[in-house]
């Protein structure tokens, strides 16, 4: 049964790899599942893999208010430098986007192409002043590619943000 069970994931795996990254697709938070996201109800997460290239387009709403982020990353660079208008990830605490308004994210593939690591620096603005922030990020998908989880471990904080997310229906792989 193990052999059988173990020959069936295997056969997922090449197919993500045959078709595009098991990253690819969009992708829709399990609050229960993850750490407390207000003042926000729902977050899409959409991924698009193109060799290199990868796009992360977040979709946060709550009611008749939403916001919409994204980032292209090319992986042959070293650094990418990303133009950031509002930090949504505050979560009441009063820190907004600061200094020049731009993430340096370094991007790497992991555990062959089943895990997107970003590491990203930015600056927030606080009413004690600005403050340099770290967040490293991990985006890891389930070995039946329909579960992602995403880890940051921020500079600012001891314990991790998890978010947990379903890949919904129809969304490519």
């Amino acid at each position: 049964m193990k052999l059988r069970h173990l020959n069936l994931l295997s056969l997922v795996s090449l197919a993500c790899c045959v078709h595009g990254s098991p990253l690819s697709g969009t992708w829709q938070l399990d609050p229960a599942r993850s750490t407390e996201f207000s003042p926000w109800r729902e977050l899409i997460l959409t991924i698009v893999v193109d060799g290199d290239r990868v796009d992360l387009r977040r979709h946060f709403s709550n009611g008749r208010r939403s916001f919409t982020e994204d980032t292209a990353l090319d992986l042959t660079l070293p650094v990418n430098v990303v133009p950031v208008t509002w930090w949504p990830d505050n979560r009441h605490l009063g820190a907004y986007i600061g200094g020049d308004k731009q993430k340096r994210i370094r991007a790497a593939w992991l555990d062959e192409g089943r895990v997107l690591r970003l590491s990203a620096d930015l600056t927030l603005a606080t009413s004690q002043g600005e403050r340099a922030i770290n967040i490293l990020s991990d985006y890891k998908v389930s070995a039946n590619g329909s579960i992602l989880t995403l880890t940051e471990l921020r500079s600012t904080r001891n314990q991790p943000v998890v978010y947990t997310f379903t890949r919904r229906e129809n969304s490519a792989r």
